[in-house]
């Protein structure tokens, strides 16, 4: 029940976590198109800004020209005037068109150094214009200056700008506009608006091909932000300010950086800690089943000396087996062997408390390994051969001698050979070796019993660990010996490790450094 209420909460908090990273993405993706629409929002409000301040220039140039005549016809607008207009041609081919307005005032003032306009106001009642039209300029001039003369002529702004834009737009547009100076404004412009990247900056015809107003860096497939800069006499597109960001991306990320940032290292703290959840409901799960599996062993363990001392009590009690000594001493001594395996019990686990601590004393003293090895194979070998089996020895190690604790080091070669005893079939076949490899000696116990599985290979060391064979407890032992073992090997700096092939035996290997 408990398993299966685990199982949901993970899969619960998998599902949030899954929400969660779906939710942070969506939100990034929607806060990066917002950044990029205010991005490209308050590069066309600094795009039109710059056009406008760069025609403000333009004209402002023909307001100080024409400055006292616009201020008379601003001055004569009420007074008593009549409109005329005439097209004269002289044998040169040139033509002239004349725009008379009768007035009390005169004043003669050139109106385009380029094409040698004049404005002429008459003080007896009369105030002309006077354009003179170059051959090569064709009729479309002509055409666009008759248009509306009268009212033209009488708004005298209009006028201005009307001649500033035909004048202007005639000229070449290197000496209408400096990029330097464009660059300048354009900069500027955006800065007043947040925008901190750098542009590359460039002036091109309505046609889309290119001019000399560029920055040097300026590629004009990469153009990505256009508006008109100039128009012609129609109010048409003369020529485009065109710009890009090289720096786009970070300029629009630059600001949200910070809170991604923050965001994703919320998400990561958030799997973090979902992890180490997981992480620890599975080990509490794990320790759970230990515990479990433990103590269900240990009373299987102890089960079978209690009960067989408490039958050699009742036998005692037996009036006719208290007359016979001999099975007196039997049962006396069948209590005390099941009482010392029990107490073996309690020692291991006893051992490994004080090993989990680091309260075990280790006796460093000098240790010859090879007899060490005789001595446990020879209490081995009456128990083997009770069994039919036999314990094949070979001790090439021509140096045996180590800093150890014999106690220790005895108790886990002891477990090693026990442990190729209880996983043998019928009649085990063990084999013991002893041999030097790099400054180190290596005892070697082989058997040909069940052998493991790989899966079963990497945990056998672990503290508790036994292969589950459901409850059948055909072999003994609460998984302590061998992470008794490796801790003992540990603390004599040395290694121990293992090999195995299921249905095909084990072999055990402790290696331990030469003193």
């Amino acid at each position: 029940m408990k398993k299966g209420f685990n199982k949901i909460l993970i899969i619960l908090m998998s599902v949030a976590l899954i929400g969660l990273i779906i939710i942070q993405f969506y939100w990034t993706q929607k806060v990066f198109v917002s950044h990029t629409d205010e991005f490209n929002g308050r590069v066309y409000q600094a795009l039109n800004a710059t056009v406008e301040e760069v025609n403000k220039q333009e004209l402002s140039q023909y307001y100080k020209r024409f400055e006292t005549v616009h201020n008379d016809l601003k001055a004569s607008t009420d007074k008593p005037q009549v409109m005329s207009s005439q097209l004269i041609q002289d044998s040169a081919g040139t033509t002239y068109i004349t725009l008379t307005r009768y007035i009390l005032e005169r004043s003669v003032v050139p109106l385009s150094e380029e094409y040698n306009d004049s404005l002429i106001s008459a003080n007896l009642y009369s105030q002309e214009k006077v354009v003179r039209i170059p051959k090569d300029s064709g009729a479309n001039m002509i055409q666009n200056l008759s248009l509306d003369t009268e009212e033209n002529f009488k708004n005298s702004t209009y006028t201005i700008e009307r001649l500033a834009r035909l004048d202007a737009g005639n000229r070449p547009i290197a000496q209408r506009l400096d990029i330097k100076i464009l660059d300048s404004i354009f900069t500027k412009q955006l800065r007043q608006r947040g925008v901190q990247s750098h542009p590359q900056l460039a002036v091109i015809k309505a046609d889309s091909t290119a001019t000399e107003v560029a920055t040097s860096e300026f590629d004009l497939k990469d153009r990505e932000y256009t508006i008109p800069v100039f128009y012609d006499n129609h109010d048409k597109p003369q020529y485009l300010l065109t710009t890009y960001f090289p720096d786009k991306q970070l300029s629009i990320l630059g600001p949200i950086i910070p809170i991604v940032m923050l965001t994703i290292i919320f998400t990561i703290i958030i799997i973090s800690v979902f992890s180490l959840a997981i992480y620890y409901m599975q080990l509490q799960r794990k320790i759970s089943e230990i515990k479990t599996d433990f103590i269900n062993n240990m009373t299987h363990e102890f089960k079978t000396p209690i009960a067989t001392i408490n039958i050699a009590s009742d036998a005692l009690k037996n009036d006719k087996i208290i007359s016979d000594h001999d099975r007196i001493r039997y049962y006396a001594d069948l209590i005390k062997q099941e009482n010392k395996r029990m107490n073996a019990q309690v020692e291991m686990v006893l051992r490994m408390a004080k090993l989990e601590r680091n309260q075990v004393d280790i006796n460093l003293q000098e240790v010859n390994i090879n007899d060490l090895v005789r001595k446990s194979v020879s209490t081995m070998r009456f128990i083997v051969d009770n069994l039919n089996g036999t314990i094949f020895e070979e001790y090439e190690a021509s140096r045996s001698l180590v800093e150890g604790d014999s106690f220790h080091l005895e108790n886990t070669i002891n477990n090693i050979l026990d442990n190729a005893r209880k996983y043998s079939k019928e009649n085990p076949q063990i084999f013991v070796k002893t041999y030097n490899e790099e400054g180190n000696i290596i005892i070697e116990v082989r058997d040909q019993g069940i052998g493991m599985s790989k899966t079963v290979l990497k945990k056998i060391f672990d503290q508790f660990y036994r292969e589950e064979t459901g409850n059948v407890h055909n072999v003994k032992g609460h998984g302590l010996g061998l992470a008794y073992v490796r801790k003992i090997i540990e603390l004599h700096k040395g290694q121990v490790y293992a090999e195995s092939e299921t249905g095909k035996g084990s072999a055990f290997f402790i290696k331990l450094p030469l003193k």
